[in-house]
């Protein structure tokens, strides 16, 4: 028997649906992650900016690379979603032989090997569902679709790739900043 949601998923897709959804999905993870983070204070307005230019130029990358992300976000969400329950009804199972799990977690999950393993956890991830291929694949041979052209230089991708890494830098260097003082 057919899957009825097959052909509304498929009419969703051929109408690029994904994409805009993917944009806000990726518009309030940035803004939350801002907010919480307060990197650039508690400036409501300036977090929303940034999120929704950094989840447009997520948006746009398939139109610039001519190659998509939807299909490798979907796979890396998907496993990151059905490793998450896991773990959430791991826990629940758990607080039934545990008496005060909230207690046990915060003191076992605050040790620098249980974030090393999640970071571990989400490389993984990012490497199984295709995400690294992708990108990799971006710098080797770029090409935009719309102008005809050749795509941008070698040397204006490593910029690009150079100024996201000073900016990660910064945030974690700011996130510790913070976080000790």
């Amino acid at each position: 028997m057919a899957d009825i949601f097959e052909p509304i998923i498929n009419s969703f897709i051929s109408l690029g649906f994904l994409n805009a959804l993917l944009l806000f999905f990726f518009s309030a993870i940035i803004y939350a992650l801002l907010q919480k983070s307060k990197i650039f204070g508690e400036n409501t307005l300036l977090n929303g900016v940034i999120a929704f230019i950094a989840s447009f130029l997520v948006f746009v990358f398939p139109f610039i690379t001519g190659l998509s992300l939807i299909p490798n976000l979907s796979m890396f969400f998907t496993q990151t979603v059905v490793i998450v329950l896991f773990l959430v009804v791991s826990f629940i199972m758990a607080s039934l032989f545990y008496p005060d799990m909230p207690k046990f977690l915060t003191e076992h999950f605050s040790h620098r090997t249980v974030l090393s393993a999640m970071i571990a956890l989400g490389l993984g991830l990012f490497i199984i569902s295709g995400l690294v291929t992708t990108l990799f694949s971006t710098f080797t041979s770029p090409k935009l679709k719309t102008s005809g052209g050749t795509g941008p230089s070698q040397d204006v991708l490593i910029i690009g790739a150079g100024l996201i890494l000073f900016i990660v830098i910064l945030i974690i260097g700011a996130s510790q900043a913070k976080g000790s003082g």
